[in-house]
């Protein structure tokens, strides 16, 4: 058995990934965005944080970190574990260190990584060649035999890739703060002791079950009470815009409510998800039909920018910084855009704004539409057309 103590001024940051160290506390953060949604694993083999060495299974790392807003994501190897996701992730929080495409098992949907912000919690992730089990806190949270890697198919590529030794690292999402108390690595010869807790799977869904249709309240009810009336009040905001004519949708899910202004192209959603909610807007792309027929409507993003510094600099450079960093998730980055506003250039994931789940962001989003509501009414009055269509593989996707 060997154990090592991770010294923070080993650890080496790649891409748009930072490290502060403060009072014997590693401090990470990120300034491009990183999706949970892979296959978008472009963002994380880019931007994050690597630890010294490589090491072999059986492994368990043990560490004590703070983070502040969703989410992040142990790297090990090619796969990673994630933590504080919210629901549109939850079939990728767990990334098979072999495998890491591969179809998630019912397993992983039963992962809960859900953790308390702002406050320093331990994590504990134990890899055996045949077992798997993530502890947080004092409650066992995650327990599987039936990961990729495990599989008899897969004896020659974990071999391998254990000769070799694994990478790990962490990957923090843009405008979240991680910070670490203390890493320990510790590699053993043989099979680590495993000691269960209650983690169980849940019993297979009865399709006789009555399915509960999901409602504009049921919703709400998701969302962290803390910030439940703010989401109450964007509905009537939204209903307010008259001449952009919104329409409110439910997803079959009931864990995401969205507002869609058609004519414009643009959509509002919020993602129902208790304590890991959050709320983005965009220039939404229409996915119908063979990739060479995907389009959007022209946005008018460079514009409202302008128009909002010339009374708040500060919130258009909010929103400038809060446009979703392209991840390579489409085709050679197909939906990538590019934004000016400044003097920089940014390419981005086609006018998508990631926002914080607090006040001064919902404040931020209906200051953005007020302005865009505005600028098509004058446009309106003027008889000026529609915004036009864009069709994705004809646009200018380089940051030139």
């Amino acid at each position: 058995m060997r154990s090592h103590n991770i010294n923070f001024s080993d650890m080496k940051p790649h891409g748009k990934t930072n490290i502060r160290i403060a009072d014997n506390i590693a401090i990470l953060w990120t300034t491009h965005s990183i999706s949970g949604q892979q296959k978008l694993n472009v963002a994380y083999k880019k931007h994050y944080i690597s630890l010294p060495d490589r090491y072999r299974l059986p492994l368990r790392i043990d560490m004590t970190i703070k983070l502040d807003y969703p989410a992040f994501a142990l790297r090990i190897g090619e796969g990673h574990v994630y933590f504080a996701s919210g629901h549109d992730t939850q079939a990728y929080k767990i990334w098979d260190i072999t495998i890491p495409d591969s179809k998630p098992s019912r397993d992983n949907f039963s992962f809960d990584n859900r953790f308390p912000f702002g406050e320093y919690v331990h994590i504990s992730v134990i890899l055996n060649l045949n077992e798997m089990q993530v502890w947080i806190g004092d409650e066992e949270r995650f327990y599987s035999r039936n990961q990729p890697y495990m599989k008899k198919k897969q004896i020659d590529v974990l071999s391998g890739l254990n000769a070799e030794g694994f990478e790990l690292g962490f990957a923090v999402t843009k405008h979240s703060t991680l910070c670490i108390r203390d890493i320990n690595i510790t590699q053993y010869d043989d099979a680590i002791p495993i000691i269960r807790g209650d983690f169980e799977l849940p019993a297979p869904k009865d399709s006789k079950t009555e399915k509960v249709k999901p409602s504009y309240e049921n919703t709400i009810g998701k969302v962290s009470p803390d910030f439940q009336t703010a989401v109450e009040e964007m509905d009537g905001f939204f209903k307010s815009l008259r001449s952009m004519k919104f329409k409110r949708v439910v997803d079959k899910s009931g864990c995401k409510l969205t507002y869609i202004a058609s004519d414009a192209g643009i959509s509002y959603t919020v993602v129902a998800s208790g304590a890991e909610s959050f709320h983005h807007f965009g220039w939404y792309i229409v996915y119908s039909g063979p990739v060479e027929t995907w389009h959007r409507r022209a946005d008018y993003m460079d514009e409202i920018l302008g128009e909002i510094a010339n009374t708040d600099q500060l919130l258009a450079e909010r929103v400038f910084d809060a446009l979703v960093d392209c991840a390579g998730c489409y085709q050679n980055g197909l939906c990538k855009t590019l934004y000016t506003f400044n003097g920089k250039k940014k390419l981005n994931c086609h006018g998508r704004v990631m926002l914080r789940m607090n006040h001064d962001d919902f404040y931020n989003v209906r200051t953005f539409f007020q302005h865009l509501n505005t600028l098509l009414e004058r446009k309106i009055a003027n008889d000026d057309p529609l915004p036009e269509k864009i069709i994705l593989s004809k646009t200018n996707n380089r940051l030139v």
